[in-house]
């Protein structure tokens, strides 16, 4: 027999063992079986790391996801991008009409230029005592102001450049064809990076006391397969839904998380489950597999040495004499197992937080269950390792 291991989580050894002679109480009246013992696969109880949590279904968000807009009106002329493509922050997408504009961005340059020229000669000539400081201070001046003038017809010829303001993916263009007409703010399409993004979960009013800024948040998609991934709470919002008595919901916080999109799948207003994990602590556990239930109440079966229950089981007035006799004849060391009742706390991830009724290092039974009854023989055999936990996306 060996200890089942769950992923990270170990069963480990206990240091004791409850009292058998309640235990005794749920043995059958009928004698073990004459035939091979039945062979069960056992686990060693060990501890559990549990991780408290609340569920939710929400859509998330990218953290980057702008509309982009013309600064100013025009003809578009030409088209730089395709939607979906993948653009830079700055890259152009569109080209509206701006020949008017580079010809007076052309115009202005020129002119700077030749204001420039005449403000380095006369401070030149200046120096050289040949015209006055005010003459000099004349020509700087114009031009200072006409490199300002060059700039400012520079941006106003920007504006008809549409460009992308973040690096991302583009949406959909067909709003927008050769020839139309754009005015100032017009929505044209939306550029979204989808690498790290948001969860926008509505927390009910009962549990949003346990929510902090920092918990991790397990997300998962709703596709086949579902693509996983971690991130943290980021914001708790300071005030409830406005919710209303006539609709019947609850009030709920808005709780927002991020979480990096690692391979890329996930896309903004996708729905996904959410675990906010609220605490973590190790307890003692067994798995599903070991519990069975008996008029609502949960029960495992232990396996013991027989010679350890064996004085109990002549004391049980459950057993008829020629069963008891049966048991006297097997060798000390047999496996036999005996109905134990647990209290047990709230499954996770296959597991159960033992409450009470098992001790560390007890030997429960995960297989054939169903066939078992207090006082049989078994023989053990290994439970298999369960399969790694699929890793987080």
């Amino acid at each position: 027999m060996r200890g089942y291991e769950p992923g990270p989580v170990r069963w480990q050894a206990f240091s004791s063992l409850l009292p058998l002679a309640w235990l005794l109480a749920a043995c059958g009246s009928a004698a073990p079986e004459a035939r091979a013992p039945l062979v069960v696969q056992t686990v060693t109880v060990g501890e559990f790391r549990f991780t408290p949590g609340i569920e939710t279904i929400s859509t998330i968000e990218s953290t980057s996801n702008v509309v982009m807009r013309p600064e100013t009106d025009g003809r578009v002329v030409r088209i730089l991008a395709r939607e979906g493509q993948q653009v830079k922050a700055g890259q152009p997408i569109l080209v509206l009409d701006n020949v008017q504009e580079s010809a007076a961005l052309d115009s202005d340059r020129a002119e700077a230029i030749k204001d420039r020229v005449n403000a380095e000669r006369y401070v030149f000539l200046n120096e050289q005592g040949a015209v006055s400081t005010k003459d000099r201070d004349f020509y700087i001046t114009q031009a200072i102001q006409s490199r300002d003038q060059a700039r400012s017809s520079a941006a106003t010829l920007g504006y008809k450049f549409v460009t992308a303001p973040i690096d991302g993916q583009i949406g959909n263009l067909d709003t927008v064809k050769l020839g139309d007409y754009v005015r100032q703010g017009q929505a044209i399409t939306g550029i979204v990076n989808n690498s790290s993004l948001w969860t926008l979960m509505d927390v009910p009013a009962t549990q949003s006391s346990q929510v902090k800024i920092g918990q991790p948040v397990q997300v998962e998609s709703q596709g086949n397969p579902p693509v996983r991934g971690v991130g943290r709470v980021v914001f708790v919002s300071p005030y409830f839904s406005n919710a209303t008595q006539s609709s019947g919901q609850p009030n709920t916080v808005l709780v927002k998380a991020e979480f990096p999109n690692l391979t890329g799948v996930l896309k903004t207003g996708q729905y996904v489950r959410n675990r906010i994990i609220t605490g973590s602590s190790d307890q003692l556990a067994v798995p599903v597999e070991a519990v069975m239930m008996q008029a609502q109440q949960p029960f495992v079966y232990r396996v013991l040495p027989l010679s350890t229950v064996l004085p109990q089981i002549k004391a049980s007035d459950q057993l008829l004499p020629a069963q008891k006799q049966k048991l006297e004849k097997l060798p000390g060391t047999t496996p036999v197992v005996v109905q134990t009742a647990v209290k047990l706390g709230k499954l996770q991830n296959n597991a159960y937080p033992v409450l009470s009724g098992l001790s560390k290092g007890d030997e429960v039974v995960v297989s054939n269950t169903a066939l078992l009854r207090s006082g049989m023989p078994v023989r053990r055999a290994p439970a298999p390792a369960p399969a790694p936990a699929p890793a987080a996306s």
